[in-house]
């Protein structure tokens, strides 16, 4: 059926006027979102990065209760930022940051909003701090940390730290000859089982002896200390009155070391006066009490004179041979015992 055209009139207005509002909608659409950014943001170095972030996160900070003002931002970034440095080229997504903008921009609290957009602002901040400080690395070269470690290590406190001396290479070169040599001695004893039986027996019987001649300097020594010689020439023999003299002397000037020594030898010579022991010096203490047992043991004075002599001895053995500190307790308790042994103080 032919068309009039009266209605071709009508559909061409219908498609007239749907034109008009398709490219009225077009046009709202590019007014009120700005066109994204297709392609990677790209810098020379690090510190060009950190400086743009800065400045990211200061925009942030500024338009953050604006939701179209964010969504511009969000427009802008890059799908990538690349950094070029002197020890390898990298690449960063900007889609977190993106995606913090997009978070913040649904919010309809204005507050709840400049908090998630503070959020995104604080995560540029903190990526440019962290670029910032790589920047900074990578411009002080090595020879500073060098002389500031060689300025520390000239520190006093490290005075004694060196390397090893010739000495000391020295020292290892033969500890490292003694071992190769104790090695190849084992290895060649491997071979031989009976061989290293009689080694082994050649190494006990040499700790043996080893042992046996430290106890016997250990045995004489002791025998030497345990000698008791008196103070004055063996010529020269003091009578018991004048020990006790010369004790008292010692005494009155703190001395009681030599105070406790000069009574056991009065109570020594009182002995010997009385014939209860021979004349003899060369004696040592356990040797005037075993002479004193033997002289005495069959009388009740005799058991009285072992006591006193006992007791003396004990405190001459500990103040003269152990050398404990002597007191004048311990200088009365000698003299208590010299008396005991029949001594007349006055």
């Amino acid at each position: 059926m032919p068309i009039s055209l009266k209605h071709l009139f009508h559909l061409l207005l219908v498609v007239f006027f749907v034109l008009v509002a398709f490219s009225v909608s077009e046009a709202s659409q590019q007014t009120t979102s700005p066109p994204a950014a297709t392609s990677d943001a790209v810098y020379p170095d690090a510190a060009s990065f950190a400086a743009d972030l800065q400045g990211i996160s200061q925009a942030i900070e500024k338009d953050k209760s604006a939701p179209a003002d964010l969504a511009a931002l969000r427009e802008k970034l890059p799908p990538q930022w690349k950094i070029s440095t002197t020890d390898a080229n990298y690449s960063l997504s900007a889609e977190p940051l993106r995606s913090l903008l997009r978070n913040a921009e649904k919010e309809k609290d204005p507050k709840k909003m400049a908090a998630k957009a503070s959020e995104a602002s604080y995560w540029a901040l903190d990526l440019a701090s962290q670029v910032k400080a790589y920047a900074d690395a990578q411009t002080h070269p090595a020879t500073n940390a060098r002389s500031a470690l060689e300025q520390i290590l000239s520190r006093r406190e490290f005075g004694s730290v060196h390397g090893p001396s010739k000495l000391d290479l020295l020292r290892q070169r033969i500890y490292r000859w003694i071992a190769d040599l104790f090695s190849r001695l084992f290895r060649q004893i491997e071979r031989y089982p009976i061989g290293a039986k009689i080694l082994l027996w050649a190494i006990i019987i040499a700790i043996v002896v080893w042992l046996a001649v430290v106890l016997f300097r250990y045995w004489t020594k002791r025998t030497t200390l345990e000698q008791l010689q008196a103070p004055d020439s063996v010529a020269h023999t003091r009578t018991w009155q004048e020990w006790v003299h010369a004790a008292r002397e010692a005494a009155a000037r703190g001395d009681f070391r030599e105070a406790v020594h000069s009574t056991y030898w009065a109570g020594i010579s009182y002995l010997e006066d009385n014939e209860v022991v021979r004349k003899d010096r060369s004696r040592t203490p356990r040797e005037y009490m075993r002479v004193v047992s033997n002289a005495t043991q069959l009388s009740t004075t005799g058991r009285k004179t072992r006591e006193a002599l006992a007791a003396l001895t004990q405190v001459l053995e500990q103040v003269w041979y152990g050398r404990r500190p002597a007191s004048n307790q311990d200088f009365a308790s000698a003299m208590q015992s010299v008396e005991a042994l029949g001594c007349q103080l006055q």
